[in-house]
């Protein structure tokens, strides 16, 4: 991944003694049939710089199959396309990346691509409820019942999660009810610890207390990679909406 010191795959230094193993033939090589090259040079690039990480890859593998005599090679270019949780209208361009592909792919060949995140991140929401709008040193926190132990996607990526408010007009309690009004709120969940941020002072028209919060591009890298024991706290449920 970018050409630096890094705990996965191999050194490209170890390729051709790896190679040459397997062509020796023994006990434990004539298990395994060098098929192509495995490579990812770049994680969520839009279209035009995932294609070029694509083509440099085939512009190295393909001289390489050759030389150590594999046919008909087959090339995992890598991917994880690009998924923006800033612009979450803007999507990947599929089509000028597989036409692009298309044009590079000679015949014999298989290319395969890893989609990642792109493939299902916006078929997903993460709705909460909010417990409590608070401030110190003048600045607005909403709490929800939940956090990064439901959502780690904001606390691992380092970004605010895109999110709309719901508004719920019951507030039964005998209290005014806390809100956020014309002003940046940050929200953030139940666990103590101060990474348990979802979105950093995001500008909302009215946030109250028992509001609803949906976070959008929940689908992927979301539940599946948090700490979901963290603290004891409740797992959420899960609901499945599909079309007839």
């Amino acid at each position: 991944m970018g050409g630096q010191p890094t705990p996965f795959g191999m050194d490209p230094i170890f390729l051709d003694g790896c190679a040459e193993w397997l062509l020796a033939g023994g006990r434990e090589a004539r298990r395994l049939r060098l098929r192509g090259i495995h490579a990812h040079l770049a994680s969520g690039l839009p279209a035009p710089g995932l294609l070029g990480s694509a083509l440099r890859v085939l512009e190295f593998a393909r001289p390489w199959c050759a030389a150590h005599g594999v046919r008909n090679p087959e090339f995992n270019l890598g991917g994880r396309m690009a998924v923006d949780y800033r612009r979450p209208h803007e999507r990947f361009d599929w089509a000028s990346f597989g036409r692009g592909l298309a044009a590079a792919a000679r015949p014999g060949e298989t290319l395969r691509v890893e989609p990642g995140r792109a493939v299902t991140a916006y078929c997903g929401w993460y709705i909460t409820r909010v417990l409590d709008v608070k401030r110190s040193h003048g600045k607005a926190f909403a709490v929800v019942a939940g956090g990064t132990h439901h959502l780690r996607t904001p606390a691992a990526k380092g970004h605010d999660q895109p999110f709309t408010v719901l508004p719920v007009a019951g507030w039964p309690h005998g209290w005014p009810r806390p809100a956020a009004a014309a002003e940046p709120v940050t929200i953030v969940g139940q666990p103590c610890t101060p990474k348990d941020i979802l979105a950093r002072e995001v500008q909302v028209p009215r946030l109250r207390a028992a509001d609803l919060i949906a976070f959008g591009l929940a689908g992927a890298y979301a539940w599946n990679i948090s700490h979901h024991d963290f603290l004891m706290h409740p797992r959420p449920g899960f609901h499945y909406v599909g079309t007839g």
